[in-house]
């Protein structure tokens, strides 16, 4: 179904006014609205790199003036508020906000009594803004809190979904609740695995003992009513104070111990979810590695992840009458429907090929061994084979930026361990961005190397001439994983498809732009060649064959 429309009265909406679109631009707004007319509820844009997407979508947006629109990080939220700011609201998750009182609004005191009350609170003025706004600007995570976890948004005409081919795995993220053992332990004085200091107990028993974990929740949360009653019942924190007397003189809370309250709270609030979790068996335990935790290792978790996020997903997808899926790379339309529950027959799908020439942007495989496969204490990727390979290839590269893609921060560290000689720049973890902004603001040769940058960041021009996809990106095996594996096997391809084409984009970014890539595990012939249907055109001819390459 096409529609071919040449339709222009929306150019008055048109959110780039500093450039005129594109055809493929104008064919595409024609396509989106027309579907909208026809009634569908779900209308997906697979448009490769250079297209517009954001343009696209944030031109839809304007012409509706009722939109969410969410990016997968706040990175890419403040990419579309650098482009759109004059048509977009934003709104962020409550601790980005600064708080008159306590210092961050994840602790707010006032909180307590009535939102609407705290005239003075950054995050509710930019809440009130958003929701008197035409068109709201978030993130996955806000909204997923926002919209299933502690509802408070309405729906809107439009909800337009960035990234969208993550979709079904932040979900599960998302949906997922962890008993960190440091957390509980400095806490609670309870050490979460104490079970398995026991010889008789092992790793696989405990990750099936639902009633050890219900009776360890049901036990912090004694613990957490006690300590609230005790701050509650202190003889010198026993004055009853007023929204209004608080608000003419706020020194009367200085000794109050209600952020403590308010974390207890939220304890008790997140043990009470995984027990009724549990109770339902809709539950997967995820326990680390067991060396990790007889290591006394303590920054490490019990992990409570959802066999299904269906439910939550229907809830997230129905504060939108319709909702457009943006995304470079889909791989297969009824799988994606398939996997977030969405009526096929309901959704109208538009793809759009890149237009960048195929020769600037070849992919070399350039195997060194397979690298994927053989977990444990000696994986396959602990290959000398793949450094002597990395070496040739960044020695072809002398005086260029590149990147080196991994699966796991592990791969990263062992990566740079045995090439000593290289200006490596690692990225990952809470420092992020600002490794990412050293990197783009850096004037030397670098080669940035972690598992983080595979999709959400762009590396335009010199920032990137080369890419090596060190082990093809499988998603980590859990329980969880592991679950989704069985039930049907190729999610478990296709979450590797997606990645690596994700990556494969980050390093040509508009038409007069060039990178290669080199792939240089061999398992990537199997799941090219069992798995072709969910690779793109625009992926699969640039693969050179071997007679191909320089």
């Amino acid at each position: 179904m096409e529609n071919n429309d040449s339709n222009l009265d929306w150019m008055v909406y048109w959110s780039l006014p500093k450039y005129n679109p594109r055809n493929s631009q104008i064919r595409l707004i024609n396509e989106i609205n027309f579907a909208i007319k026809k009634g569908f509820k779900y209308i997906i844009l697979e448009a490769g790199t250079g297209i517009g997407k954001s343009a696209v979508a944030t031109t839809i947006a304007n012409m509706y003036e009722d939109s969410y629109i969410l990016t997968m990080t706040k990175q890419l939220q403040e990419q579309y508020l650098d482009d759109f700011s004059d048509m977009l609201v934003e709104i962020k998750g409550r601790g980005n906000y600064k708080c008159n009182y306590t210092g961050s609004c994840d602790f707010c005191i006032k909180a307590e009594y009535n939102l609407r009350r705290c005239s003075d609170c950054e995050y509710n003025l930019a809440l009130n803004k958003a929701k008197q706004s035409k068109n709201v600007l978030t993130n996955y995570d806000y909204f997923y809190y926002a919209s299933v976890a502690s509802p408070i948004l309405d729906p809107r005409e439009l909800l337009i979904l960035d990234e969208a081919h993550n979709l079904e795995r932040k979900m599960l993220m998302l949906s997922s609740s962890e008993l960190n053992r440091e957390y509980i332990s400095t806490k609670f004085g309870i050490d979460i695995f104490e079970p398995l200091m026991v010889a008789t107990n092992s790793i696989n028993k405990l990750k099936k003992d639902s009633d050890y974990w219900i009776r360890l929740c049901d036990d912090l949360i004694k613990e957490c009513n006690k300590r609230i009653k005790k701050i509650e019942g202190d003889a010198n924190k026993s004055v009853q104070v007023t929204l209004d007397e608080f608000e003419s003189d706020p020194s009367k809370y200085s000794n109050f111990d209600y952020v403590e309250k308010q974390n207890l709270e939220q304890d008790m609030k997140s043990f009470a979810a995984i027990t009724l979790g549990l109770q339902a068996n809709e539950l997967i335990i995820d326990l680390p590695e067991k060396e990790a935790i007889l290591n006394n290792q303590m920054d490490i978790s019990a992990e409570f992840k959802p066999f299904s996020v269906v439910d939550d997903t229907q809830k997230l997808l129905d504060l939108g009458n319709v909702c457009i899926f943006l995304t470079g790379t889909l791989g297969s339309k009824d799988k994606f429907c398939e996997w977030n529950n969405i009526n096929p027959d309901e959704t109208y799908y538009i793809y759009e090929k890149s237009p960048f020439d195929v020769n600037k942007r070849p992919i070399y495989p350039d195997f060194a061994a397979r690298l994927s496969g053989n977990h444990g204490k000696n994986p396959n990727w602990k290959n000398k084979r793949a450094i002597i390979k990395i070496k040739e290839i960044l020695d072809k590269h002398p005086n260029e930026n590149g990147v080196i893609h991994t699966s796991s921060n592990e791969q990263a560290f062992w990566i740079m361990d045995n090439l000593k000689g290289y200006d490596f720049l690692f990225v990952g973890g809470e420092n992020r961005n600002q490794v990412l902004r050293q990197f783009s603001e850096s004037k030397d040769n670098i080669v940035l190397i972690g598992a983080s940058v595979k999709d959400g960041v762009d590396f335009k021009g010199d920032l990137c001439r080369f890419q090596i996809m060190f082990k093809i990106p499988y998603p980590q095996l859990n329980e969880q994983v592991n679950y989704r594996k069985e039930q049907d096997p190729k999610w478990y391809y296709y979450q590797a498809v997606m990645a690596l084409m994700q990556a494969y984009g980050r390093g040509i970014r508009d038409k007069d732009d060039w990178c290669v890539m080199y792939i240089i595990d061999s398992s990537f012939m199997e799941l090219f060649d069992y798995n072709r249907g969910f690779f793109n055109d625009y992926f699969i001819e640039a693969v050179q064959k071997k007679k191909e390459r320089r």
